[in-house]
């Protein structure tokens, strides 16, 4: 077995991609905490002014009022899709009765001509 001569390892230089192990904090940028702040208050004040709605409604609006006619128009919402439905599957149901009759005669006229040609004039030759 021969022995494969190494290089002696040498660490890093100073300069030269040196490792710190204690790094210094990066500053946080105050445009970014400024941003982020005004974002915060904007929405806790907004989500306080909804809560405060919410609580004054009952006192302008019969809540339990709404919320029966809101259901109420639903329902009617939902009979007349159902009604508007019903009228375009009869809709369709009578087209495909016409095209159905429209086939039906057109087939039955054919086999009467056929039979009316092959009982006035028979055919010369034997069977084809």
């Amino acid at each position: 077995m021969s022995k494969v001569a190494r290089r002696p390892q040498r660490g890093p230089q100073r300069g030269e991609g040196s490792r710190q192990v204690f790094r210094r904090r990066r500053r946080i940028p105050t445009g970014l905490v400024v941003r982020q702040l005004l974002a915060v208050l904007l929405m806790l004040s907004g989500g306080i002014g909804v809560v405060v709605l919410l609580q004054r409604l009952p006192e302008q609006v019969d809540v339990v009022l709404l919320v029966s006619e809101a259901i109420a128009d639903l329902i009617r919402g939902i009979q007349q899709l159902l009604e508007a439905l019903l009228g375009l599957a009869a809709v369709v149901l009578i087209g495909a009765l016409v095209v159905l009759a429209a086939v039906l005669i057109l087939g039955g006229v054919w086999r009467l001509l056929r039979l009316l040609r092959l009982m006035l004039s028979p055919p010369d030759q034997g069977r084809r």
